[in-house]
């Protein structure tokens, strides 16, 4: 787990530095209305796919690891990618057909009909891709997976500066470039696929696969509206000084989920299926989870404690505040992270209607503290409800998944977690009030870390097991390095 899920790793890594170094092209030859322009395809194209892009992406696993003759296994993917195509295609149409009154609902004007177009697109080749690259993540190959996104990324930054810095297209190119690279890929994706899985159809499978999947396209839609409306309430209750100092907070929250969780899901999201048919699978399930736990809450404290001097460091004073609201932001992400992995009780026993039910309650919970908070603190607020909603998300996951499946976890040493954390953020938070120079505030809050991580692992390393397993890599590590 810890090998491939470090492969993902580094490739998101990667991923997201190369996207970094070119941000200062895209700033100088785009305008902020062309971001505008390619913000808000973007969120439209995300509301469309749900529910008229028919993905099946979040059934293949399970039916792939229920089906016993790898023949079933094949058909189950080729059933979901034809299934998949054959809508995403018809709603692509539909979109491009209609892409004049479609740009004028959206921009208030027919100008960017082609944007849309050319984005219509997206919803086939993106979710073919997400299709095939599941079952390479199947195969257990993730060299393959990661290269494979990575090569599509330098491609399409490639094009990006042709187009956009030396043929002058603006807004144009990024879509064309997006549009392009994306069928380049899906094809080459959808040839591998059924090359190895062959071109067929099961009526009955793919009617398993939609029963099983709609209720999570409604839950995605929810998701979308607990993720986003936050800065819509911000516009209406605050400002946009507000909008900017949530989206820089954001961005440091998101660490912890590109640089954990998605390499950790991506591995995962597979191997649980395989892993629940074990005879052990209830202390394999137990082990990841206090396993995944600790490392997301060590980097989530690192996150919080030294996000303020790393804003001091790479952005302007207006920005310092943004800190205040790091803190709250990564507990929602942390909480979001585990109610993820409870979810696979809903999913292994076909029970996805709940996780609809579930983003429901979390809509209404975010809602009414947003209406309480924002008026009150701003961003901070904001960021406030969310972690009190994903808190509210986690724990209602938590009971409700063990009806279905009980993975049989305790959370007592989730609760030692949190509070040491507590304690720890509590001493970093009493920093403020002291008068340390630069460095000396780093100093503390190093030291502060330090320690709080040794109050983490150390119950950890009292387990013996757990001795055996860190031993064991360590003498895999020296084998290698003999090689």
């Amino acid at each position: 787990m810890v090998g491939h899920a470090s492969i993902y790793a580094a490739g998101n890594i990667m991923r997201q530095l190369v996207g970094f170094l070119m941000l200062p092209i895209y700033t100088r030859y785009l305008t902020p209305a062309d971001y505008g322009v390619i913000g808000l395809m973007t969120f439209a194209i995300s509301l469309i796919e749900p529910l008229f892009g028919a993905r099946l992406g979040m059934a293949i696993p399970k039916y792939y690891a229920d089906a016993e003759a790898q023949c079933k296994k094949a058909l189950v993917v080729s059933t979901a990618l034809l299934t998949t195509g054959s809508v995403s295609v018809l709603t692509t149409l539909v979109l491009i057909y209609c892409r004049q009154p479609a740009a004028e609902s959206l921009f208030g004007s027919a100008e960017y009909a082609t944007i849309v177009g050319l984005f219509a697109v997206l919803i086939t080749t993106q979710a073919l891709e997400y299709d095939t690259l599941i079952f390479i993540r199947l195969q257990q190959r993730p060299w393959l997976f990661v290269g494979v996104n990575l090569v599509k990324l330098i491609v399409q930054l490639s094009l990006n500066i042709w187009l956009v810095v030396f043929k002058q297209l603006g807004v144009y190119g990024i879509a064309i470039s997006a549009m392009s690279s994306s069928v380049f890929f899906a094809v080459i994706l959808i040839c591998y696929t059924f090359y190895h899985v062959g071109f067929h159809f099961d009526k009955i499978v793919a009617q398993k696969m939609i029963i099983f999947c709609w209720p999570l396209w409604l839950a995605g839609l929810v998701g979308l509206y607990i993720g986003s409306s936050n800065r819509y309430f911000l516009k209406i209750f605050s400002s946009l000084g507000d909008i900017g100092l949530f989206e820089l907070a954001v961005k440091f929250s998101a660490i912890i989920s590109m640089l954990i969780w998605e390499p950790f899901q991506q591995y995962w999201q597979i191997e649980r299926f395989r892993n629940h048919k074990e005879e052990n699978a209830k202390e394999i399930f137990q082990n990841v989870f206090y396993a995944v736990s600790n490392i997301l809450a060590i980097v989530s404290l690192g996150v919080i404690i030294f996000s303020g001097p790393v804003i001091d460091i790479m952005a302007s004073a207006d920005f310092y505040k943004a800190s205040y609201a790091v803190p709250f932001l990564t507990a929602g992400t942390f909480f979001s992270c585990l109610s993820t992995y409870f979810n696979f009780s809903f999913f292994v026993t076909e029970n996805t209607k709940w996780m609809s039910r579930i983003n429901y309650l979390v809509a209404i919970v975010i809602t009414f503290f947003y209406f309480i908070f924002i008026p009150l603190w701003g961003f901070v607020g904001a960021a406030l409800a969310v972690a009190i909603a994903q808190a509210v998300q986690f724990v209602v996951v938590y009971r409700l998944s063990s009806r279905f499946y009980d993975m049989e976890i305790s959370l007592k040493s989730l609760g030692h977690i949190l509070l040491i954390a507590g304690v720890a953020c509590g001493c970093t938070s009493a920093l403020l009030l002291a008068e340390f120079d630069f460095w000396g505030d780093v100093f503390t809050r190093t030291v502060v870390y330090a320690l709080a991580v040794i109050f983490i692992i150390y119950p950890i390393w009292l387990n013996p097991s757990t001795r055996a397993v860190i031993h064991d890599i360590a003498l895999i590590l020296r084998r290698k390095r003999s090689y």
